[in-house]
């Protein structure tokens, strides 16, 4: 006979190799669904860029036509660039000043901890007097009889 323990970890062991196989299914069926999405996206665009091309290539010519849909094209692709560029900065620059404070903090706590190690009465009283002071407020209201 096996122990109430045992079977609970038998089935929490099926119930997670339930979960996934049904999460592996549910990635491969949403991976071709949005294959065959990303598939027809890209063919409208392609039809749209060679619409754009025909009817420009009407009113103003083809190499012309052609020339400014690549300098717009290419336009557009150096902004996105550009902004891309400034997002990385800048998440780079939050994650500096993160590492700097999670170091100021470690440094702090080391030098509390110190401080403790040595002089636990002080720190015990410092502990309280800084739980008395930070403490909650009760809100009390006044009855006007």
């Amino acid at each position: 006979m096996h122990s109430i323990v045992a079977a609970l970890a038998r089935n929490l062991l099926y119930n997670v190799e339930d979960r996934i196989e049904e999460t592996v299914a549910r990635s491969k069926r949403n991976a071709i669904f949005v294959g065959i999405a990303g598939l027809l996206l890209l063919t409208a665009y392609v039809l749209a860029v060679t619409a754009l091309c025909v009817t420009l290539g009407n009113s103003y010519g083809t190499v012309p036509a052609l020339l400014g849909l690549a300098g717009s094209v290419a336009t557009v692709a150096l902004v996105l660039i550009a902004i891309l560029v400034y997002l990385n900065k800048r998440e780079a620059e939050l994650r500096r000043r993160r590492r700097q404070q999670m170091r100021a903090r470690r440094e702090l706590a080391a030098l509390a901890a110190g401080t403790a190690a040595r002089q636990p009465l002080a720190t015990a009283a410092l502990g309280l007097a800084l739980a008395l002071f930070l403490r909650p407020r009760t809100r009390r209201r006044r009855r006007d009889d």
